[in-house]
């Protein structure tokens, strides 16, 4: 009885980092996820998608440090990347469930990066897999990208990620990199954090903003709860997925898993630390 009670701990704390339309995409993801390193020590990923549609993947156990060097970084050409540390969440473990995932479809290739938790993954997983779906990993991120591709007939994905996402019930933040384009989709309830910035022509997506600080890229604002921010050569567009919205951000990303030095909705992480100390 014990084991159950000490596994049921704080399996949320992961970071997803994403560039678009930035030359060495994939260097500065590196330095975006050393800056997040404290969201995930157990696994870290890198996918990059170059001019030509190419998808490259890099991704290993341990420390950001551990998993990538010079050569490594320089094989992951682009403009565009999304990467990830990982804590282990639901579904436990493994280099099966590092990410990010990438995916090959005759539709077009994508990757993606999640943080959160989705917590009707078992319900989801069993109607997919009836419906004839194949899991590689035990992860729970894995579901979002068969119900984009199980669920929805039109030729449009931002369609099919709406209804997706629609299907999906917890806190989370995803980042989903195509071809051509990058989008960044955040829970209904607004429980995860995910902001955006600007870096010269392109754009920054990130789990906090002390990794865009560290890229040098520019604050522009937080993806609101129930939207889904494009970013492609069009520059910024967003839709919301849900009528649905709350701003209920966890109380643990102020008191436990941020950066001191991230703001999560306009407001410092410190100076909420030190308010809360004053109040109490």
């Amino acid at each position: 009885m014990m084991e159950v009670i000490r596994d049921r701990e704080l399996h949320e704390e992961c970071g997803v980092f994403g560039i678009y339309g930035v030359p060495n995409a994939a260097s500065l993801t590196y330095y975006g996820l050393h800056a997040l390193q404290h969201r995930g020590q157990e696994g870290a990923g890198i996918v990059s998608v170059d001019e030509s549609g190419t998808f490259r993947r890099i991704k290993g156990g341990g420390l950001v440090t551990e998993v990538f060097d010079e050569a490594k970084l320089a094989t992951l050409k682009g403009s565009t990347a999304i990467g990830h540390v990982r804590y282990t969440t639901a579904g436990g473990g493994g280099m099966e469930n590092v990410q990010p995932f990438l995916f090959r479809h005759n539709t077009g290739d994508f990757a993606l990066a999640h943080n959160g938790n989705i917590v009707n993954s078992e319900l989801l997983r069993r109607h997919l897999e009836n419906k004839g779906s194949l899991f590689q990993s035990t992860s729970d991120s894995e579901i979002l990208a068969h119900l984009i591709k199980k669920e929805h007939s039109s030729e449009h994905r931002i369609f099919a990620i709406i209804d997706a996402l629609n299907m999906l019930e917890g806190g989370f933040a995803f980042l989903i990199m195509t071809e051509n384009r990058l989008y960044a989709c955040r829970d209904k309830y607004g429980l995860r954090p995910l902001s955006i910035g600007r870096l010269n022509d392109g754009w920054v997506v990130s789990s906090e903003t002390c990794a865009l600080d560290i890229v040098g890229a520019e604050f522009v604002r937080d993806v609101n709860p129930g939207e889904i921010v494009t970013l492609d050569r069009n520059g910024i567009r967003s839709r919301d997925y849900s009528m649905y919205k709350r701003n209920c951000m966890c109380a643990m990303e102020y008191i436990y898993f941020a950066r001191p030095d991230s703001d999560i909705e306009c407001c410092n992480v410190h100076a909420f630390r030190k308010e809360s100390g004053r109040l109490l």
